[in-house]
């Protein structure tokens, strides 16, 4: 397996402790690196998701909308 695809494999799980850290870690500092952003982005077009993280997402999509959080 090429070492890209494993990277790729581990940083975009889609846990739901995985996307309740990414969630704090935002929160927290005010900024998401873009690869967790467009983790988020594709999430919904990928998996089904629980009524929890759809919230979380939609936040965090409000949050960089209204300038609360920079995707850095």
């Amino acid at each position: 397996m090429i070492l890209a695809e494993k990277i790729q494999r581990q940083n975009f799980s889609r846990s739901s402790s995985h996307l309740a850290l990414v969630f704090a870690q935002t929160m927290q500092t005010g900024q998401i690196s873009f690869s967790q952003w467009y983790e988020l982005m594709t999430a919904p077009l990928e998996d089904t998701l629980s009524p929890e993280a759809e919230d979380a997402i939609t936040r965090l999509i409000y949050g960089v909308r209204h300038g609360l959080i920079k995707v850095i």
